[in-house]
């Protein structure tokens, strides 16, 4: 989602990100490797379900998560990708 100076949606992003089961935290890819962050500007996306569940299946993904649930959101809505299918 991008605002504009008045704090409207200017456009949509209709991409699926990773979170920690509350939604708080966010997977961050970065040059170094994997982080969680609170800032949703950060969060790494996906264009569709298969390629974020293939990218979380990874093995140091799934080591870096760990015992964390996670999450497919929206990136738009924030809402889960599951919601209403």
């Amino acid at each position: 989602m991008i605002l504009d100076l008045n704090g409207k949606i200017t456009t949509a992003v209709h991409k699926i990100c990773v979170t920690n089961y509350t939604k708080d935290k966010f997977l961050y890819i970065t040059t170094s490797g994997l982080r969680w962050t609170d800032n949703f500007n950060f969060a790494s996306c996906f264009e569709n379900e298969q390629e974020a569940l293939e990218y979380t299946e990874r093995p140091y993904v799934q080591e870096f998560i760990g015992d964390m649930l996670e999450q497919y959101i929206w990136a738009d809505t924030r809402k889960s990708i599951y919601d209403n299918k």
